[in-house]
């Protein structure tokens, strides 16, 4: 496949799934934020839940996080070294990450990641906890817990929770190679 690409299989996320046990107060980020203000053909209120160990952030309101270059550690980020330690040792630079939690039966449409931010970024996911399809462009997969994957997130992309479980992935970017 061209645009997404499975690196390890039968990774053990144990450890980091019981981190994720031990600090349920980090998520919450985003669940139920209404965007039915913004006029966009997109308008949702997402299901998705987030946590946050490395989100951008701008300067100025009117600035978009997509064009922007900052990334703050949140204070969520001690809390999840288990994650950390795993991907420092594939990955010597990790830009913004975070865990998605997607319910049973829930789908993510099909986007695309826009912004200067992701120009010179690849994405990763580190499947935890369910299983789900990922598509980008005409591509698709089933994902099962402890997967490590690259897609092209300059594309369209999206993904199905196919599981009787929420569906977490940790996300993350890194320099292009």
């Amino acid at each position: 496949m061209k645009n997404i690409s499975v690196l390890k299989t039968g990774i053990d996320v144990s450890k980091i799934v019981e981190q994720l046990n031990k600090n349920p107060s980090d998520w919450g980020s985003q669940k139920g934020i209404d965007n039915t203000e913004i006029k966009d053909p997109h308008q949702y209120i997402t299901s998705v839940d987030v946590l946050q160990l490395v989100m951008g952030g701008i300067t100025e309101s009117e600035k978009n996080v997509g064009n922007t270059e900052i990334c703050i550690k949140t204070p969520a980020y001690d809390h999840h070294t288990e994650i950390v330690n795993y991907l420092s040792k594939r990955f010597p630079t990790i830009y913004r990450c975070g865990f998605l939690a997607l319910p049973v039966g829930e789908i993510v449409g099909a986007h695309i990641d826009e912004g200067t931010y992701y120009q010179d970024k690849d994405r990763y996911h580190l499947s935890i906890e369910g299983q789900y399809e990922y598509i980008v462009g005409n591509e698709r997969i089933t994902v099962d817990p402890g997967t490590l994957l690259w897609f092209n997130n300059k594309i369209p992309h999206g993904t199905v929770n196919l599981g009787d479980v929420t569906r977490i992935t940790f996300v993350f970017d890194v320099p292009q190679q």
